[in-house]
């Protein structure tokens, strides 16, 4: 994680969802994290329940940090960026999470040339599995990154696969969770209870994903080793198929790109 001071403009969902994650991994970050929120209160119920600092306003915060992280809603962007361009100090870097806010828009509502990224966080940052798509210059970047790899992964890319990151990533935990809750449904029909029905649901998606992460082995080659002829595993699959679940994910993942293309252009 950054040595270095970061500060917060917005402090709501998203920032406490990052802050839990940063606190969970390093405490002793919590004292170098300053937040501020136009909402009384919220920043400093944030700061109540992790030890971070707060700030006045978002001027205050620039000058206090040296990455800037603009955590408001895509409407709001320009009028924080502009709150914060000229209290920037020296070398300092600015990265906004506000989807469908490309780079170009938020440098022109800064007014200055401080290094700038962008990047999209998901929900798992809170317990340190999140994944977020980052783009940028790349002193931005650079100094973003380790605070993003400190709850998940970061993945690089260009600014234009954005709404398709959105799709896999950003939606994703919203996607997998219903797959996840179809599978727990199907427990409670073969006859487990509630609790075991989640359990059973969510604890096999989780170490799944886990032992494909630490092991490196792709999806494809797990499924294929796991899977005898004429078993179970290829009886659940032949079902799988028959009910054209790839055609399923694949039209999820166009849909959720669309809607951000036509979100970033403007629509309703």
């Amino acid at each position: 994680m950054s040595t270095g001071t970061l500060g917060l403009i917005g402090a709501g969902r998203l920032a406490s969802a990052l802050v839990q994650g940063w606190v969970a991994a390093d405490p002793a970050c919590a004292e170098r994290i300053f937040a501020t929120d136009r909402v009384a209160g919220v920043a400093e119920a944030l700061a109540a329940a992790h030890g971070i600092r707060t700030a006045a306003d978002p001027a205050a915060v620039a000058a206090s940090a040296d990455l800037v992280i603009l955590l408001v809603k895509p409407q709001d962007i320009a009028t924080a960026a502009a709150a914060i361009g000229l209290a920037l100090g020296d070398g300092a870097c600015v990265a906004s999470a506000a989807a469908g806010v490309e780079l170009a828009g938020i440098r022109a509502a800064l007014g200055t040339g401080a290094p700038l990224a962008r990047f999209m966080p998901n929900i798992p940052v809170a317990v340190g599995g999140g994944v977020s798509a980052v783009c940028g210059d790349p002193a931005a970047v650079e100094r973003l990154v380790p605070w993003l790899d400190a709850v998940g992964s970061a993945v690089a890319m260009d600014e234009s696969m954005f709404d398709a990151a959105t799709a896999i990533s950003g939606s994703g935990p919203g996607l997998y969770a219903y797959v996840i809750e179809q599978f727990e449904a199907a427990a409670r029909t073969l006859g487990f209870g509630p609790d075991e029905a989640r359990r059973l649901a969510v604890d096999t998606f989780a170490g799944t994903g886990r032992y494909l992460a630490e092991t490196g082995e792709s999806p494809a080659a797990l499924r294929e080793r796991v899977t005898s002829p004429g078993g179970t595993t290829a009886a659940g699959l032949a079902q799988l198929e028959a009910h054209g679940l790839g055609a399923a994910v694949e039209a999820a993942a166009g849909a959720a790109r669309d809607r951000g293309r036509e979100l970033r252009e403007g629509g309703a």
